[in-house]
This record gives C-alpha cells, sequence and structure tokens, in this order.
C-alpha cells in the first residue's frame, strides 16, 4: 500500500503520516526533513526528486508533504491519497505555536533535520502569506491530471475521522490482497 498525505502547512500532515507508520509499520518519508536538508538550489531539486524516486521502490510507504512541483510523482505511484482540509486561519495558527513550541525545545518537530532553524522575520510573514494563499483548486487539479484510477482518495476536514484512517486502509489492503 503506497499512501501520500497532502494538505495545506499546518494541517497536521506530519503527526498523521507519524501514527500510520505506528500502526501500519509501513516505512515514512518526511518531505520537510528531506528539503530542509538541502541548501534549496536547483541540485537540490534534483537529489530531492532522487530521493523521493529511491524511497518509492519500496513494496509500501508512506510519504508527508505537499512540495506541488513534485507531487505527481507521488500521486501516480499512491493507492491512497489522503489530503487533510483545514481553516487556513487555524492553520496559521497551528503554524506559529508549533514554531514557538519549536523554539524551546527540537524535539517538537522531530521530521525537521537538526540543522534547521526558523526566524521570525521576513521569510516567516512570507510562509505564512503562503499559507494563506494555500489554492485548493490547484491542488484538485494535480490529484485529477496524476492519480491512478484505481487510487483511493481520502478528503479529511474534521479531527475525528483522522482516527478512522488506519482503519480505512487496513480494509482497502485486505481488499487488494484478495
Amino acid at each position: 500500500m503506497k499512501i501520500v498525505i497532502i494538505g495545506n502547512c499546518g494541517s497536521g500532515k506530519s503527526t498523521l503520516a507519524k501514527q500510520l507508520r505506528t500502526q501500519l509499520n509501513y516505512p515514512l518519508l518526511q518531505l520537510d526533513n528531506l528539503w530542509h536538508q538541502t541548501n534549496y538550489s536547483a541540485e537540490a531539486k534534483k537529489w530531492f526528486i532522487q530521493e523521493q524516486t529511491s524511497f518509492m521502490q519500496q513494496g509500501s510507504w508512506i510519504i508527508d508533504g505537499n512540495y506541488r512541483s513534485t507531487m505527481s510523482l507521488r500521486l501516480q505511484q499512491a493507492d491512497v491519497i489522503i489530503w487533510l482540509k483545514v481553516n487556513k486561519v487555524r492553520a496559521i495558527l497551528r503554524i506559529i505555536k508549533r514554531s514557538l513550541l519549536f523554539r524551546i525545545n527540537k524535539k517538537t518537530r522531530p521530521e525537521m533535520p537538526n540543522q534547521f532553524r526558523e526566524h521570525f522575520d521576513r521569510e516567516y510573514l512570507d510562509f505564512l502569506k503562503f499559507v494563506f494563499s494555500y489554492d485548493e483548486k490547484k491542488v484538485l487539479e494535480l490529484i485529477k491530471a496524476n492519480k491512478k484510477k484505481q487510487s483511493t482518495l481520502l478528503i479529511i476536514k474534521k479531527q475525528a475521522d483522522k482516527k478512522k484512517i488506519a482503519s480505512l486502509i487496513m480494509k482497502k489492503e485486505s481488499v487488494l490482497l484478495q
């Protein structure tokens, strides 16, 4: 089973991915960890693509993260696409909270590489603007254009529904194995 988790920043992708990894015992690739290890150059983007491609050679996996420029790679292989939808204001509040907690204790975001530093500066403000401008229509277009016909799209809007995801995936997996 190949699972992709997407959604706006602050929607809970990493948290859900870690829960699914524990419940399903699948390898997990967190794209934030991968990308923020780089210097963000053109060479880094090539490496980023290669790392994802190599990871996806496994039989089962979970990949958490958007990175729209490489999303089609993941969508084309995914059996399950989990799209977390959250109100933009809530997403920004979650991001600010996690940034403050991360500043106090780096262990609050284990998906981030050790060298990652977050600064409350112009770049951070631009990031919050990016979150607020998250375009669900473009994401939906990417999904429609790239998902396999037999893959399942799960759109999650409520926190309570996140808890049901693992059982839904296990049901799908047992159907596929028959």
